[in-house]
């Protein structure tokens, strides 16, 4: 992930994360009993400047429902992509191979991506 924060920054991308990356990121450590991990998580997901945190309004709950019925995605897969769509994002990053049959918006396979930096 490191490597795509770094060319986000160097190509100036915004990067937005629906609110409910914050549910998912912090069942593990919470899990695990691992408080610093959490706060680690929490802190770079709300207290970055390189990250925009963004609501799930009425339309993304709608938006999400519409998904949901057309693809076939789980509730909160849903809830990103139309997350993405309201926020006028014009990609999602993601490692869910279900979310790749959704084409109201360009969808990156994260492990599809190649893992070296670009070359300068």
């Amino acid at each position: 992930m490191d490597v795509v924060f770094s060319i986000a920054q160097e190509r100036n991308i915004r990067v937005m994360n629906g609110v409910i990356t914050l549910t998912e990121v912090l069942v593990h450590p919470l899990r695990q009993g691992d408080l610093a991990l959490a706060q680690r998580y929490r802190m770079m997901l709300t207290q970055n400047q390189d990250f925009q945190l963004c609501a799930v309004t009425e339309f993304v709950a709608e938006k999400a429902a519409e998904l949901r019925a057309r693809h076939n995605l789980r509730t909160p897969d849903a809830l990103h992509v139309a997350t993405a769509i309201e926020y006028g994002c014009d990609t999602i990053l993601t490692n869910d191979r279900g979310i790749a049959r959704v084409s109201d918006i360009r969808v990156l396979i994260l492990d599809d991506l190649k893992s070296d930096p670009p070359k300068s």
